[in-house]
This record gives structure tokens, C-alpha cells and sequence, in this order.
């Protein structure tokens, strides 16, 4: 669960420009203690499609073919600072998935639990020209199968199910943030249960301690 630590990016500056071993010694303990959320989210990622078709590049087309070995390989942490989202904040240690066959298995049925709808068509004649069909929109599934999305989604479900890693504040306002659901690593966040968040940040501020001490800062 992603948490808010004020002058963070700032100490990272001040690190590798005027401790570059302490800084470079903080980056090494915090990916020892991401390395085992993501081993863990790893060995959520089923090695077979959950699909047999889905593994198959005949039949998925454009659409990211699924391989077990990609998509364990695909996840992985850094300690580099991400950039700036839409408001401003940025992740000082994170663990990404670079696969989009993972992404899917990883999100499949968080927004749409029984599958995206597939495509509707309608039959469009206009006079003098031969009648043909045209699609309703752009956000729905593309199968000429209409139940493919709820099919997909079911078996993807078989082979885990999605969990939440948002811990939500008692104070906390508003509608929750589905954001922080999915079956590898937001399963593997959520079991974690914040105990790396919170080693994250000690690691963090102990390394501030350590570089106020060293430049004599009180």
C-alpha cells in the first residue's frame, strides 16, 4: 500500500550527491526487502495459460499471447524514484510487472467481474448501397463469442483470486480505490499485510538519521 513520505526524493538527491556509499547502501536494503514480495508474486503467475487458446499465437492475434515464464520474469521491484503521476506524487521503491500477458492475469475481472461485454453490431442500410454491419463502440470486447469476456474472467478466476492490498485509514473519506487489487502482486502486498511498507520506510528514515549525523545536521 503505497504511503506518503514527505522530503524523500529531496533526501535521495542530498544522498547521492553528498553520501553516495550511504545512498547506495539504503537502494541495496530496500531491494532486499522487495526482492521476497516479489518472489512470492512470482509464484502467484500460473506457469500454463489459464487458457489453453491464450497461449497459442494462432488465435491471440494482437492480443498478448500468454507464456508463464514471460509473465514471472515480467515482474520485478525498483528503487529508483518513478515519475511524477497525474498528481504530482512518485513512487520512492515499487515492484512493476513489465509483461502485459501478466498485467491481464494480474487486473482480469477488477473492473468488469463477469468479463468486458463484447461487441455489439447493428446492421446499417442506407439506400443505394449494399446493408453492412458496423460496432457501437470502441470499449468492449472484440470475440464474436458473447460470452468470451465472462468465459475469460472465470478461468482466470480458477487459478486465483483477486485480492485487496488497500488498507484503508478508519478517517479515510470517499469511495476506496480498486487500484490496489489483483492476483500476483496486490495478492502478494495484501498477504504482506504492510510489514514491508513499514520496513521500507524505516529503512528510509534510518538512512536520514544516519546523513543528518553525518553532516553534523541537528
Amino acid at each position: 500500500m503505497p504511503t506518503e513520505v514527505k522530503g524523500a526524493i529531496e533526501l535521495r538527491k542530498a544522498l547521492k550527491k553528498f553520501a553516495p556509499d550511504l545512498a547506495k547502501e539504503t537502494q541495496k536494503e530496500i531491494g532486499a526487502l522487495l526482492k521476497p514480495i516479489t518472489a512470492k508474486a512470482r509464484g502467484f503467475i500460473p506457469t500454463t495459460a489459464p487458457l489453453s487458446g491464450w497461449a497459442n499465437p494462432a488465435t491471440t492475434g494482437k492480443f498478448p499471447r500468454y507464456s508463464g515464464g514471460d509473465a514471472k520474469r515480467g515482474i520485478g521491484y525498483k528503487t529508483t524514484p518513478s515519475k511524477p503521476n497525474k498528481k504530482g506524487f512518485r513512487a520512492l521503491a515499487r515492484i512493476v510487472n513489465a509483461s502485459a500477458a501478466g498485467a491481464i492475469y494480474e487486473t482480469a475481472g477488477r473492473v468488469h467481474p463477469q468479463g468486458r461485454e463484447q461487441l455489439k453490431r447493428r446492421e446499417v442500410n442506407i439506400p443505394g448501397h449494399a446493408p453492412y454491419t458496423t460496432s457501437t463502440g470502441k470499449n468492449y470486447g472484440k470475440s464474436n463469442n458473447p460470452n468470451a469476456g465472462r468465459q475469460f474472467v472465470e478461468a482466470i478466476a480458477a487459478t486465483g483470486e483477486i485480492k485487496n492490498a488497500y488498507q484503508r485509514e478508519t478517517s479515510a473519506a470517499g469511495r476506496a480505490s480498486r487500484k490496489l487489487k489483483g492476483r500476483a502482486i496486490f495478492r502478494a502486498w495484501a498477504e504482506d499485510q504492510g510489514r514491508t511498507n513499514a520496513a521500507v520506510i524505516k529503512a528510509i528514515e534510518t538512512s536520514r538519521d544516519k546523513f543528518y549525523k553525518a553532516v553534523g545536521y541537528r
